[in-house]
Formats: structure tokens, C-alpha cells, sequence
């Protein structure tokens, strides 16, 4: 069952995201890693590759990253774009979405972040600009540094397809798509309490 939310901005007003969230057995995400895929995918297309310590070849696999615990909790946040009309460019609307999407992604999992749990966040980390890793530097804040779920390996896209049936949509030139999405994951021990997520889901803006 998909939740809503209503988000303003200070160009728009009561924007609406679809969140879809699920626990499940992190055992259940390992047949989605392919590292070395993925890494390829960094090394080939993205200027943080070697460039960020949250970021491939540094990044680890998510085997590694999720040895001890036993849940996830993967909350998939999606914004339609249609709603962004006030947007002429087409770019613009999907950067705008996603700049709205991970800021919320990151309040309401980030807010259930202990000393036990561990927090699958999107896109590279974000904590130092730039990244000690530029200057050959040690991390700064290692204890807190987050890893997207590519950056671990996971097929995010069979994650959506498998646990909410929706499928990602990219941006392509003369091609703007319907929705955009993030997703984001928390490891824990125990079994988190769904309906504490959920009214933070409602509660954090």
C-alpha cells in the first residue's frame, strides 16, 4: 500500500510523493548484488569514481556492508513530474525532484539511525565538500559516511520491480520521464516497528 506525502517549496505548494516501504530478510537482497557491475557502471560513467571515499572501488560490497544484521527496511520515495510544471527544463524538473526526494529519503530513515543500525542513503555521501579522498586524505567522518546501494552493488531497479512492481525511470535527452524516484535502506537487528516509520513518515516535514 503506497503512503503520500505533501511537501512544500518555495515555489510550489503541497507536492505530493508516493512512499513505498517494506522489512524484509537481508538475505533477500543478496541476489540482487553484482559488485563488479556496478563498479564498471562508476568507473565508466561517473566523475566520483575514485574521486569519494563513499564510492566505488572503495565502497564495500553489500555482503560485507550488512554482515551481522538481519532486516532491511527499503523505503522507495517517487515524485511525478507533472507536478512540477513551474519547470520549463526538462533536466531541471528530475534534478529538482531528486534534490526534494533525498532530503526527505534521508530525514526519515536517517532519524531511525542508531550505534546498531547502519543507513543505505542515495547517491555518494555528501558530509564534506569536497571529499577528503580528493586531497589523499583519510575519511573525516567514517563513522557516519553512508553508501548508496549501487555504490554497494544492488541492482536497485530489481528492488523496486521485486518488493513495490514499478520499475526506475531515467532522464533522457528530449525524453522527460513521468516520475522520478530514490531509495534508500536501513539494516538493523530486530525487526524495526513499521508503524513508527510510518508516522514519522507524516510527521518529519
Amino acid at each position: 500500500m503506497k503512503n503520500i506525502l505533501y511537501v512544500d517549496t518555495p515555489s510550489a505548494k503541497s507536492l505530493s510523493i508516493e512512499v513505498d516501504i517494506d522489512t524484509i530478510k537481508v538475505d533477500s537482497i543478496t541476489a540482487f548484488e553484482d559488485y563488479n557491475k556496478f563498479s564498471n557502471l562508476c568507473k565508466d560513467g561517473c566523475p566520483n569514481y575514485q574521486q569519494k571515499w563513499s564510492c566505488p572501488p572503495y565502497s564495500p560490497k553489500f555482503t560485507e556492508y550488512s554482515n551481522g544484521f538481519i532486516y532491511i527496511t527499503i523505503c522507495a520515495m517517487t515524485m511525478h513530474l507533472g507536478q512540477l510544471l513551474y519547470i520549463k527544463n526538462d533536466y531541471l524538473k528530475v534534478k529538482a525532484a531528486n534534490s526534494i526526494l533525498k532530503s526527505k529519503a534521508d530525514k526519515i530513515l536517517g532519524s531511525f539511525v542508531t550505534e546498531h543500525t547502519k543507513y543505505i542513503s542515495t547517491g555518494s555521501c555528501r558530509l564534506c565538500k569536497p571529499c577528503k579522498c580528493k586531497k589523499g586524505e583519510s575519511c573525516a567522518h567514517s563513522s557516519k559516511m553512508a553508501y548508496s546501494f549501487e555504490a554497494l552493488g544492488i541492482d536497485v531497479n530489481k528492488i523496486t520491480e521485486s518488493l513495490f512492481d514499478f520499475e526506475l525511470l531515467w532522464h533522457k535527452k528530449g525524453n522527460c520521464p513521468l516520475y522520478t524516484s530514490v531509495v534508500v535502506g536501513l539494516l538493523t537487528i530486530e525487526k524495526p516497528n513499521k508503524e513508527n516509520i510510518l508516522r514519522t513518515l507524516q510527521n518529519v516535514y
